[in-house]
Protein backbone atom coordinates (compact mmCIF):
# COMPACT_ATOMS: atom_id res chain seq x y z
CA UNK A 1 0.00 0.00 0.00
CA UNK A 2 1.38 3.35 -1.02
CA UNK A 3 0.27 6.85 -0.17
CA UNK A 4 0.22 9.47 -2.91
CA UNK A 5 -1.02 12.73 -1.57
CA UNK A 6 -4.64 12.19 -0.56
CA UNK A 7 -5.10 8.90 -2.44
CA UNK A 8 -4.19 5.47 -1.24
CA UNK A 9 -3.11 2.93 -3.87
CA UNK A 10 -3.67 -0.72 -3.06
CA UNK A 11 -1.88 -3.37 -5.12
CA UNK A 12 -3.83 -6.65 -5.11
CA UNK A 13 -1.69 -8.41 -7.71
CA UNK A 14 0.14 -10.31 -4.97
CA UNK A 15 -3.10 -11.46 -3.36
CA UNK A 16 -5.05 -12.22 -6.54
CA UNK A 17 -2.79 -12.13 -9.60
CA UNK A 18 -5.46 -12.53 -12.33
CA UNK A 19 -9.16 -12.91 -12.82
CA UNK A 20 -10.46 -15.18 -15.58
CA UNK A 21 -13.71 -13.72 -16.90
CA UNK A 22 -13.66 -15.69 -20.15
CA UNK A 23 -15.74 -18.57 -18.75
CA UNK A 24 -18.37 -16.23 -17.33
CA UNK A 25 -18.99 -14.52 -20.67
CA UNK A 26 -19.10 -17.70 -22.75
CA UNK A 27 -22.75 -18.67 -23.26
CA UNK A 28 -23.88 -22.27 -22.97
CA UNK A 29 -24.09 -24.05 -26.32
CA UNK A 30 -27.85 -24.60 -26.11
CA UNK A 31 -28.49 -20.84 -25.83
CA UNK A 32 -26.93 -20.16 -29.22
CA UNK A 33 -29.26 -19.44 -32.17
CA UNK A 34 -27.64 -22.16 -34.32
CA UNK A 35 -28.42 -24.81 -31.69
CA UNK A 36 -32.01 -23.61 -31.25
CA UNK A 37 -32.43 -23.44 -35.05
CA UNK A 38 -31.50 -27.11 -35.41
CA UNK A 39 -34.27 -28.03 -32.95
CA UNK A 40 -37.12 -26.30 -34.80
CA UNK A 41 -38.36 -29.40 -36.61
CA UNK A 42 -38.18 -31.57 -33.47
CA UNK A 43 -39.97 -28.84 -31.49
CA UNK A 44 -42.70 -28.73 -34.13
CA UNK A 45 -43.21 -32.50 -33.93
CA UNK A 46 -43.26 -32.34 -30.12
CA UNK A 47 -45.88 -29.58 -30.22
CA UNK A 48 -48.03 -31.54 -32.67
CA UNK A 49 -47.91 -34.57 -30.37
CA UNK A 50 -48.89 -32.41 -27.38
CA UNK A 51 -51.64 -30.68 -29.35
CA UNK A 52 -53.00 -34.10 -30.35
CA UNK A 53 -53.02 -35.29 -26.74
CA UNK A 54 -54.74 -32.14 -25.47
CA UNK A 55 -57.26 -32.17 -28.32
CA UNK A 56 -58.01 -35.85 -27.71
CA UNK A 57 -58.63 -35.20 -24.01
CA UNK A 58 -60.79 -32.20 -24.85
CA UNK A 59 -62.76 -34.12 -27.45
CA UNK A 60 -63.45 -36.85 -24.88
CA UNK A 61 -64.61 -34.16 -22.44
CA UNK A 62 -66.91 -32.59 -25.04
CA UNK A 63 -68.43 -35.93 -26.06
CA UNK A 64 -69.14 -36.91 -22.45
CA UNK A 65 -70.62 -33.55 -21.45
CA UNK A 66 -72.72 -33.10 -24.59
CA UNK A 67 -74.12 -36.63 -24.27
CA UNK A 68 -75.15 -35.83 -20.68
CA UNK A 69 -76.96 -32.60 -21.60
CA UNK A 70 -80.73 -32.69 -21.35
CA UNK A 71 -82.60 -33.10 -24.62
CA UNK A 72 -83.44 -29.86 -26.35
CA UNK A 73 -80.50 -27.80 -25.04
CA UNK A 74 -79.08 -25.84 -27.95
CA UNK A 75 -75.40 -25.05 -28.41
CA UNK A 76 -75.55 -21.30 -27.87
CA UNK A 77 -72.63 -18.90 -28.12
CA UNK A 78 -72.40 -18.92 -24.35
CA UNK A 79 -71.96 -22.70 -24.19
CA UNK A 80 -69.41 -22.63 -27.03
CA UNK A 81 -67.57 -19.88 -25.14
CA UNK A 82 -67.52 -22.02 -22.01
CA UNK A 83 -66.07 -24.91 -24.01
CA UNK A 84 -63.46 -22.55 -25.48
CA UNK A 85 -62.48 -21.37 -22.01
CA UNK A 86 -62.34 -25.00 -20.84
CA UNK A 87 -60.01 -25.81 -23.73
CA UNK A 88 -57.62 -22.98 -22.81
CA UNK A 89 -57.73 -24.07 -19.18
CA UNK A 90 -56.91 -27.64 -20.19
CA UNK A 91 -53.98 -26.42 -22.29
CA UNK A 92 -52.67 -24.33 -19.39
CA UNK A 93 -53.00 -27.16 -16.88
CA UNK A 94 -51.43 -29.71 -19.26
CA UNK A 95 -48.33 -27.62 -19.97
CA UNK A 96 -47.99 -26.32 -16.40
CA UNK A 97 -48.10 -29.77 -14.80
CA UNK A 98 -45.65 -31.27 -17.27
CA UNK A 99 -43.25 -28.31 -17.02
CA UNK A 100 -43.50 -28.33 -13.22
CA UNK A 101 -42.94 -32.06 -12.83
CA UNK A 102 -40.40 -32.92 -15.56
CA UNK A 103 -39.52 -29.75 -17.52
CA UNK A 104 -40.80 -31.57 -20.59
CA UNK A 105 -44.16 -32.50 -22.05
CA UNK A 106 -45.05 -35.90 -23.44
CA UNK A 107 -44.25 -34.68 -26.96
CA UNK A 108 -40.91 -33.27 -25.85
CA UNK A 109 -40.08 -36.58 -24.16
CA UNK A 110 -40.79 -38.48 -27.39
CA UNK A 111 -38.53 -36.07 -29.31
CA UNK A 112 -35.78 -36.13 -26.65
CA UNK A 113 -36.11 -32.46 -25.66
CA UNK A 114 -36.22 -30.72 -22.30
CA UNK A 115 -36.90 -27.13 -21.22
CA UNK A 116 -34.10 -25.59 -19.16
CA UNK A 117 -33.13 -22.21 -17.78
CA UNK A 118 -30.14 -20.22 -19.02
CA UNK A 119 -27.78 -22.30 -16.86
CA UNK A 120 -29.05 -25.66 -18.10
CA UNK A 121 -31.03 -26.54 -14.95
CA UNK A 122 -34.55 -27.94 -15.03
CA UNK A 123 -37.29 -25.41 -14.42
CA UNK A 124 -38.16 -24.09 -11.00
CA UNK A 125 -41.89 -23.65 -10.23
CA UNK A 126 -41.80 -19.94 -11.15
CA UNK A 127 -40.14 -20.71 -14.51
CA UNK A 128 -42.65 -23.51 -15.16
CA UNK A 129 -45.55 -21.14 -14.46
CA UNK A 130 -44.09 -18.46 -16.76
CA UNK A 131 -43.49 -21.01 -19.49
CA UNK A 132 -47.10 -22.26 -19.18
CA UNK A 133 -48.33 -18.67 -19.39
CA UNK A 134 -46.13 -18.28 -22.47
CA UNK A 135 -47.89 -21.24 -24.10
CA UNK A 136 -51.21 -19.46 -23.70
CA UNK A 137 -49.76 -16.20 -25.03
CA UNK A 138 -48.42 -18.10 -28.04
CA UNK A 139 -51.63 -20.04 -28.74
CA UNK A 140 -54.24 -17.29 -28.49
CA UNK A 141 -53.13 -15.27 -31.57
CA UNK A 142 -53.61 -18.25 -33.92
CA UNK A 143 -50.37 -20.01 -32.87
CA UNK A 144 -48.30 -17.04 -34.05
CA UNK A 145 -46.14 -17.21 -30.92
CA UNK A 146 -44.85 -20.63 -31.99
CA UNK A 147 -44.38 -19.68 -35.62
CA UNK A 148 -42.28 -16.74 -34.40
CA UNK A 149 -39.33 -19.13 -33.87
CA UNK A 150 -39.03 -19.55 -37.65
CA UNK A 151 -38.46 -15.80 -38.21
CA UNK A 152 -36.75 -14.86 -34.94
CA UNK A 153 -32.95 -14.53 -35.25
CA UNK A 154 -32.52 -16.46 -31.98
CA UNK A 155 -35.09 -19.11 -33.04
CA UNK A 156 -37.05 -18.69 -29.81
CA UNK A 157 -40.82 -18.82 -29.44
CA UNK A 158 -42.77 -16.32 -27.38
CA UNK A 159 -42.97 -19.05 -24.74
CA UNK A 160 -39.17 -19.10 -24.52
CA UNK A 161 -38.94 -15.33 -24.42
CA UNK A 162 -41.62 -14.86 -21.74
CA UNK A 163 -40.03 -17.41 -19.42
CA UNK A 164 -36.36 -16.85 -20.37
CA UNK A 165 -35.97 -20.58 -20.98
CA UNK A 166 -34.42 -22.67 -23.73
CA UNK A 167 -34.92 -26.10 -25.23
CA UNK A 168 -32.04 -28.56 -25.02
CA UNK A 169 -31.63 -32.03 -26.43
CA UNK A 170 -31.52 -34.69 -23.68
Amino acid sequence: MQRKGRRTLIDISKIQPALDFDDATRPSEFTLPEYQGKLLLDRTYAFLIDAGIVFGLFLFFVIVTVSEMPTGVAMTRRIVGIYGAAYLLLVAVYFFLFMLSMSQTAGMKVQGLVAVNRHGDILKPRDAFLRSFGYLVSIIPLMFGFLWAFVDPEHLTWTDKVSNTFIRRV
